[in-house]
This record gives structure tokens, sequence and C-alpha cells, in this order.
């Protein structure tokens, strides 16, 4: 089966999310919060490793001005539901930070794990306002 390649536009709409966001098929997106700042989002990422079966979360901040800032934890080992709760409370964490930051919410992407590229491409196509 050949490889479908990715269009120029989803190629720059995946630089802009990264490292928050990656899409190989080992590394899968899982969630994405969004912060929206003026010009600047704040993005919070979830992968998943399919091989090794581990989670990562991933913390950009993109500026126009500057040359942004990102940080990413060790690869993590945890169970389904241990994750889950890691999941939960990074949630309300960042829903915290958005609030102290004068956002009145965020924006929040799931994907399922079953998810094709193409749909995980769309679904982040729709962010385009949000990432200028």
């Amino acid at each position: 089966m050949a490889k479908k390649r990715r269009t120029p536009e989803q190629t720059a709409l995946l630089d802009k999310l990264f490292p928050a966001v990656e899409l190989t098929p080992q590394i899968r997106p899982r969630l994405l919060l969004i912060i929206p700042l003026a010009n600047r989002p704040l993005l919070l990422g979830l992968l998943y490793h399919t091989r090794t079966q581990a989670w990562q979360w991933r913390l950009a901040l993109r500026s126009a001005t500057h040359q942004g800032f990102a940080h990413r934890t060790r690869w993590q080992y945890a169970d389904v539901l241990a994750m889950e709760a890691r999941k939960q409370a990074r949630i309300t964490e960042f829903a915290e930070l958005a609030r102290q930051l004068g956002t009145a919410a965020t924006l929040r992407l799931e994907f399922p794990p079953q998810a094709s590229d193409d749909e995980i491409l769309q679904s982040l196509a729709r962010l385009g306002p949000f990432m200028n």
C-alpha cells in the first residue's frame, strides 16, 4: 500500500503544533489543550508511543517575536487507569492556568486510539484561526 503524502497545508499546521503534537506511525496524539493567548497559543499535548506503549506530555509556547519554549516529560509507562487519572489532573491544572492568564476557556481536542492520520489532521485543521 502506498504511503499517503501530506499536503503543504497539513505539513505547515503540524509544524506550528510541534512539539506538542507529533503524528507518525509510532507517535500518536491523544489530547491537545490550547490556551489562546494574544498571537501565541500555549499548547499542552499528550502523546502515545505505540511501540513502547508509553505516554508523554509536551508543553509548547510559540511567539512571533521570540524563539518560544518547549518542555517534554519522560516517556511514562503507566497503565491506562493511572494515565487517565493523571490526564484529568493535567486538564484541571491547565484550566486553572488559563483562568490565571485571563482566558475564559481552553480549547480541547481528544483523539481516539484508532483515529487515522486523516481524521486527526481534519480535527487539527479546525484550529486554524487559533494558530496564527
